[in-house]
């Protein structure tokens, strides 16, 4: 046996391989509002403040009574989210560097947390059963054919029925990166912002904000295992193939219209490490998260289902 192999193989520590997600959509689309309570209601305002009502007042004449205000209310339920790991004593001792068994657990489940939390709002609004304003394409009408699509007639289509809807035009778009990766090479979007031909690197986020018109490019990067346990491996985008536009505000307050709410109770995500005794001299780690995305206006939204491809 040479001299080489007789070495034992040690783990590089200045870099190792995983896959960590970035680029979480979830917290941006929804303004977050603090409560702390489990359940409660949100005000909400009809639309009697906008009717056009006769108010000429001449002579002795009354004025007109109306009833310029009307309420309603829409119940929130937070629900409580949470996963335990188990680190043993021989992980703490075994594991050598880049490793680490404490700090690796609480990556783990915090990404499956937040990777779930990701996935469960990409299911919500790519569900024409929950935006009811929507439209699905397909074939030549999807925008990864760049001839004979009109993304620009799309997002106009989209624009104007959220303002119908809900009084607010939308000022935000949201897709994966997926979606984002195909349309930025767009010839008809080029076009229209004044790139003739081409443009190196296809166009930025603003680019393709202006050319939707809106004032929000939101993009999920987020990709999830898709695979069954113990079968081969298979990444999908967690917000699939879609664009959705949609009202996001970039805070909470009263009066406002808003797609929703991510109704979150404490701060988001709780570690918390208690000692086990079976097996002796381990730890158990729990992560928690207490939230409720709450679409509480589905009509300052807008839907388009399988975009690309």
């Amino acid at each position: 046996m040479s001299q080489m192999k007789a070495i034992v193989d040690k783990l590089l520590t200045q870099a190792s391989s995983a896959y960590i997600p970035e680029g979480y959509a979830c917290e941006q689309i929804l303004p977050e509002v603090r409560v702390a309570q489990k359940s409660g209601k949100l005000a909400k305002y009809g639309t009697n403040h906008l009717r056009i009502e006769q108010n000429y007042v001449g002579g002795r004449g009354e004025y007109r009574r109306v009833e310029a205000i009307t309420r309603s209310q829409d119940t929130y339920t937070v629900e409580g989210h949470g996963l335990e790991g188990l680190v043993t004593k021989d992980d703490k001792v075994n594991l050598d560097s880049p490793y680490d068994a404490m700090r690796d657990e609480v990556i783990g489940l915090t990404t499956q947390l937040m990777i779930e939390k990701e996935k469960t709002l990409g299911d919500a609004l790519g569900n024409t059963g929950t935006l009811t304003q929507n439209t699905t394409l397909s074939g030549t009408a999807q925008w990864n054919d760049y001839t004979n699509s009109d993304p620009l007639g799309d997002a106009s289509t989209a624009r104007t029925t959220i303002q119908d809807g809900c009084g607010r035009p939308p000022n935000a778009l949201i897709m994966s990166w997926q979606v984002w990766n195909q349309i930025r090479f767009s010839g008809k979007i080029l076009d229209a912002l004044g790139y003739k031909y081409n443009r190196g690197g296809g166009l930025s986020h603003d680019e393709l904000a202006v050319a939707f018109g809106v004032s929000k490019l939101i993009i999920s990067e987020v990709m999830y295992e898709s695979a069954a346990e113990g079968q081969t491996s298979s990444l999908s985008p967690a917000f699939g193939k879609n664009a959705i536009f949609a009202v996001v505000p970039d805070n909470a307050a009263p009066y406002q219209v808003s797609l929703g709410y991510r109704i979150q109770q404490s701060a988001p995500r709780k570690v918390y490490k208690y000692a086990v005794n079976n097996p002796p001299e381990s730890t158990a780690i729990l992560v928690e998260d207490s939230y409720d995305m709450f679409l509480s206006n589905v009509k300052a939204a807008y839907l388009i289902k399988n975009v690309v491809a």
